[in-house]
């Protein structure tokens, strides 16, 4: 199973910004989208999540470029709506980073990774 790894950042509420894209990304054909555990600090009582991190299971190979492409476009759409939100994917040694209302740079960068993608799992 292939997942990707989603970092976002930004001067919102990270929490909400976290499950509303988790719920976005949750409308694609994906298997999961997980938010890990996060270590609790000392006293705690049972562990969080790691805010403003997501797991995204992909399932078989055979529709991973429409997946990794369909979450590609939905992570540029919202990080476009705001000029800080920050969202770095990582798909094994592959890496994308979208900051920003850039919507020209950000469909350079995405045309970039899906190419390396395709050519590793073409």
């Amino acid at each position: 199973m292939t997942t990707l790894n989603i970092r976002i950042d930004g001067d919102e509420d990270l929490d909400t910004e976290t499950r509303r894209l988790r719920k976005a990304l949750l409308e694609l054909d994906v298997e999961a989208v997980r938010l890990p555990a996060a270590d609790a600090p000392d006293g705690a009582k049972g562990a969080g999540t790691d805010i403003g991190s997501m797991i995204v299971s992909l399932g078989g190979s055979a529709v991973l470029t429409a997946l990794v492409t369909g979450i590609s476009q939905v992570v540029r759409t919202w990080v476009t709506r705001y000029e800080k939100r920050t969202v770095v994917i990582e798909m094994g040694e592959y890496k994308l980073t979208l900051t920003g209302g850039k919507p020209e740079e950000h469909d350079a960068k995405v045309k970039a990774f899906l190419k390396s993608v395709e050519r590793k799992n073409g």
